[in-house]
């Protein structure tokens, strides 16, 4: 160790007594900084400035009618998109459009077709047909320009379908108020209807008691089948008009029942993610007892304990903002259809916000408890508290998924049914009634047309009677169920506010965004990445212009390989501290990147300068200019497959076999930790797995001796060359 020390001070002295040396160790400390400052500042807010990419919009919508009415969708979203800074739309026309796009003067062009309005008025048709929109994107100028583009494109789809659907819907629902009107209006006619159908049915048993009775009175015969026939007309307009009226609502049904059932898929989803965030609450609360426990009495871990509580309480508000979302959902469907089912469901999720808004206030307790440093058994019997709460609500999560896919989804699904099979029974009763209504008229003819034979025909009619007794009796029995308050429910579903249903109807849910660890700007989510790049290249830097070979010493003392190898790297091992400060200290200063542990932060800097200085230095030493060549092959290969910019799941799956195998993976990932947050678990891997690699190229340090006859004679070969 003496002698490595003594070429360590060999080598600061030489670099003091020489100027030209300090300039250029000066320059090696500083260079690195620049590569990473200068990356990250230039991705540091990239979505900042679109509202300068040009794209072009032409519009070539010629319009159309629409229930008389003329609409230009086409102006419409033009209109818009003058509003819109988010992207530099260019209104322009097809030729110019088209020719800049060409030119390289719009990044991408987006085209309404002439017949874009006209196919968007087909919905209400029995054809309907999707509009296009073209979009054309010109890659050879930027690649992630179209990119972005093509997500405003997606954006400006969205809406344009969001605002027809609330349109359409607010016009179809506007219909439907003034047809729950003509209802209202003709309610008496309805129920008269059916007093009507039971009318006869009484008079056609009064014709058979009297032709049983008496053959005599063949003339109150006559006066029964008149009295009957002068109410057909009235029956007649009163089965016409339901059948109407009962048309018109087929739509609404249809409407209502995919609403249905879409809002359905919508409660499974937040029941699930419920779940999966009470889930990462189970593990923090795990991560609580044991770094309580592991951190009894030390005051320096007060601030993870702390961090740990937050992040229970961010995961409680999510679940609390989900569960929020499905009350609101249920409470709105339960509004208009009404259920016990539903009631009972919603009063289930209070239930679990109960539960959440208890853990709230325990965790709130446990921080107040564990900063004052109080008893041990009052933080322990806290803990115990959440974990009993955390048992109830997931057994109560269970039930109220398990009442819900059991109880709820059948009565949703039901409330479309039913309303589908209603109106279809209906239709079906009334096309009876019309079947039924030119025979009686027939029959009422036939009894006053032949009152003068009727004597001679009384069996005849009696049968005849009993047919129509039966037949009549059937539509008695369809209708049994049109009361006055069935269509009271009618009407009062059909009067709903059109601009409040359209509007529920277009976008029935509203999402939350919930960022559980927000690194804020894009370019701090990326300094990780170029951080690790900087100190790597920094360290390659520096062998290419220093040497790793080192001389004997002046007065003759013997030095060994090893011991020259780890002598010089304590050169290469100071710079490239002074390199990792540098960087760490200007990403927060001048960047001004703020992350969540600063000593983690630096920790992680000067292990992973350490690690790579091991790692490059001990390729040099061994294969020289090989070594060089490797640690460049493995740092293009980390770039790519370190999963430091892109998923890792993104890129070839030959990339996600080897990220294991390299240093930057967990590096990165270090680095991560403490800007956003630490999961010690995942910290701690990160530091074992970088100590791993050291220690691996530390050992191979002292193997040089094995390689360095062979390393020398490449070299000089090498040089033989002239190269």
């Amino acid at each position: 160790m003496r002698k490595i020390f003594k070429v360590f001070k060999r080598d600061i002295k030489n670099i003091v007594k020489n100027p030209a040396a300090i300039v250029i160790i000066t320059g090696l400390c500083f260079i690195p900084s620049l590569y990473a400052w200068v990356n990250i500042k230039a991705c540091w807010d990239p979505y900042v400035n679109t509202g300068a990419i040009p794209v072009a919009v032409v519009n070539n919508d010629t319009g159309a009618k629409i229930n008389g009415k003329d609409i230009n969708v086409g102006n419409e979203i033009v209109e818009q998109l003058k509003k819109n800074k988010s992207i530099g739309w260019k209104i322009v026309g097809d030729w110019q459009g088209n020719y800049g796009l060409n030119e390289g003067k719009y990044y991408a062009l987006i085209e309404i077709p002439q017949n874009f309005s006209s196919d968007l008025a087909t919905l209400l048709t029995d054809n309907p047909k999707k509009p296009d929109i073209i979009y054309k994107a010109n890659e050879k100028v930027n690649a992630i320009a179209t990119k972005i583009t093509n997500v405003a494109k997606t954006k400006l789809t969205e809406e344009i379908t969001s605002k027809f659907v609330d349109t359409v819907n607010e016009e179809a629902f506007k219909y439907l108020n003034e047809f729950g009107g003509e209802i209202e209006k003709n309610k008496s006619t309805i129920l008269d209807f059916k007093s009507a159908l039971n009318d006869a049915q009484d008079n056609l048993d009064q014709v058979s008691n009297q032709l049983n009775a008496s053959t005599q009175d063949i003339s109150d015969v006559q006066d029964y089948l008149a009295k009957t026939k002068t109410q057909l007309p009235t029956i007649t307009n009163s089965i016409n008009s339901l059948q109407g009226m009962i048309e018109g609502s087929k739509d609404l049904i249809t409407s209502t029942q995919m609403s249905v059932q879409n809002l359905s898929s919508g409660i499974k989803n937040d029941l699930m993610q419920i779940q999966s965030i009470n889930n990462q609450y189970n593990e923090l609360l795990s991560n609580l007892k044991d770094t309580y426990n592991n951190t009894i009495g030390d005051s320096k871990d007060n601030a993870k304990l702390d961090k740990t509580i937050e992040d229970m309480q961010t995961t409680l508000d999510t679940s609390n903002n989900y569960i929020t979302t499905a009350k609101q959902i249920l409470g709105n469907i339960n509004g208009i259809f009404g259920s016990s089912i539903i009631e009972t469901q919603i009063s289930t999720l209070s239930n679990l916000q109960d539960i959440i808004s208890q853990d709230k206030n325990n965790l709130t307790k446990l921080k107040s408890i564990i900063d004052s440093g109080k008893n041990t058994d009052d933080v322990n019997n806290t803990i115990n508290t959440l974990s009993n709460l955390n048992t109830d609500f997931t057994n109560r999560l269970t039930n109220s998924s398990n009442n819900f896919y059991n109880n709820v989804v059948p009565v949703l699904n039901a409330v479309g049914d039913n309303l589908s099979q209603g109106a279809t029974s209906a239709s079906n009763v009334l096309e009876g009634s019309k079947i039924i209504v030119p025979q009686l008229n027939t029959l009422a003819n036939f009894g006053i047309a032949s009152g003068d034979v009727a004597s001679s025909q009384i069996a005849n009619v009696s049968t005849k009677l009993d047919e129509f007794k039966s037949k009549l009796s059937k539509v008695q029995d369809k209708t049994k169920n049109i009361t006055n308050s069935n269509i009271d429910e009618v009407i009062s579903m059909l009067e709903k506010n059109p601009e409040k249903i359209a509007s529920f109807m277009s976008s029935p849910i509203e999402v939350t965004t919930v960022e559980v660890y927000d690194t804020g700007i894009f370019g701090v989510a990326l300094s990780p990445f170029y951080t690790v790049l900087g100190i790597w290249v920094g360290i390659l830097l520096m062998a290419a212009i220093l040497t790793t070979e080192c001389e004997d010493f002046e007065d003759g003392e013997k030095i060994s390989l090893v011991q020259k190898h780890f002598g010089r790297m304590l050169l290469f091992l100071t710079v490239g501290i002074i390199q990792t400060i540098i960087v760490l200290v200007g990403d927060i200063k001048i960047l001004g990147i703020k992350p969540e542990n600063t000593k983690l932060l630096f920790f992680m800097g000067l292990l992973a300068c350490v690690v790579f200085t091991l790692i490059i230095f001990t390729l040099i030493s061994l294969f020289g200019n090989v070594g060089k060549a490797l640690a460049v092959v493995i740092m293009v290969f980390q770039i790519a497959g370190a999963g430091g910019i892109y998923p890792i799941q993104t890129n070839p799956k030959i990339f996600g076999v080897l990220q294991p195998l390299w240093p930057f993976t967990y590096a990165i990932d270090g680095f991560r930790e403490a800007i956003a947050g630490p999961i010690w678990s995942d910290t701690i891997h990160d530091i074992k797995m970088l100590c791993l690699f050291g220690l691996v190229f530390l050992v191979l340090g002292f193997i040089k001796r094995l390689v360095y006859k062979g390393t020398m004679f490449m070299e000089h070969k090498f040089k033989e060359s002239g190269l």
